[in-house]
């Protein structure tokens, strides 16, 4: 059941830097209080709601398919699971805030940034229940649906919040998308077979497909130079995500960072000059879904954040890999 319909808006407590449970600083916001007797939702969650259904499930892939599930089967589902509802809602608040920036006055916006992080606290508590006391195979697929909004989170948060990023940032946010799919491959993952698959496993058709064979082959290259076997299995890894065209977009920002090892992040995290390049690679398949708002520039802006490092380390002059946009 969708939930008890209140005029009052959600109950926040007194200001205080709030975090999201992926280790980000999220900004200033109000702390929140779980309303007494369970989740309630207001006219602008309606509002959210219909946002979701109109506009924003058509931007979280350019599969159709993936689209029709969020807008159809996912938004089924959020009505009786108040975890995967506040989970859309969440996404919506945020698509919101990025439609209207500049167009809106501040007031509603700092509205839609409070009621999202509202929304995202609290699924988050939900979630945390859930994941301590597994259910059903429809439970299990609707707590990885939820995972794989706090994915699409992570990297809307990064393009509302930061207008540039460090490399600390940039290994700390590696280290929360490797979180979230180990959380997704710890619960054997969402089967194909679901009605919920093609939201995540329908790639997008290929005319809308970017070209990233000039990536693969500056891959092929480096792997060639590369003394490291852990670069050289990384490498590996991230040439077969530039060379399918039949993975989507989740498939394409998650692979590589959940199948990486922990010895390539240490050279990573050392600075280590092929494991830098391998990182730049992964910014341009980010790049090549800039469309979808919820990226946008996020490959911009881990590129220059490698760039700067890699500029520090004594090799301002190197030249950029093959297919870096």
């Amino acid at each position: 059941m969708y939930g008890q319909v209140k005029p009052s808006t959600p109950s926040t407590s007194a200001a205080s830097h709030a975090t999201t449970g992926d280790g980000l600083n999220h900004g200033t916001t109000t702390a929140v209080v779980m309303p007494p007797g369970g989740p309630t939702f207001d006219s602008l969650d309606l509002k959210l709601m219909h946002h979701f259904c109109t506009s924003t499930a058509a931007t979280l892939s350019l599969s159709p398919k993936a689209q029709k599930v969020w807008r159809d089967v996912v938004t089924n589902y959020a009505y009786t699971y108040h975890m995967l509802m506040h989970g859309v809602l969440t996404i919506s608040a945020n698509h919101y805030v990025h439609v209207h920036k500049s167009s809106s006055d501040a007031v509603t916006l700092h509205d839609y940034r409070t009621r999202a992080l509202y929304h995202h606290q609290l699924g988050l508590q939900l979630f945390r229940q859930q994941v301590q006391t597994p259910g059903q195979d429809e439970t299990h697929e609707i707590s990885l649906t939820f995972a794989a909004v706090l994915g699409i989170l992570t990297f809307a948060d990064a393009d509302t919040e930061q207008q540039t990023m460090t490399f600390e940032d940039a290994l700390k946010l590696l280290a929360v998308i490797r979180g979230k799919q180990a959380l997704w491959r710890a619960g054997s993952g969402l089967p194909e077979s679901s009605i919920l698959a093609p939201a995540f496993f329908d790639p997008p058709p290929l005319e809308l497909q970017a070209d990233l064979s000039s990536t693969a082959l500056a891959l092929s290259q480096l792997y060639d130079t590369a003394h490291d076997g852990a670069c050289k299995e990384a490498i590996t890894i991230l040439k077969g995500v530039a060379e399918s065209r039949i993975n989507s977009e989740f498939r394409m920002l998650g692979i590589w960072p959940a199948a990486v090892s922990e010895d390539y992040l240490h050279l990573l995290k050392s600075r280590d000059e092929t494991a830098l390049q391998t990182f730049e690679h992964y910014c341009t398949i980010l790049d090549s879904m800039r469309g979808l708002w919820w990226i946008s520039d996020f490959g911009q802006k881990l590129r220059a954040a490698i760039r700067g490092v890699r500029s520090v380390g004594g090799t301002p002059d190197a030249p950029k890999p093959v297919g870096v946009l």
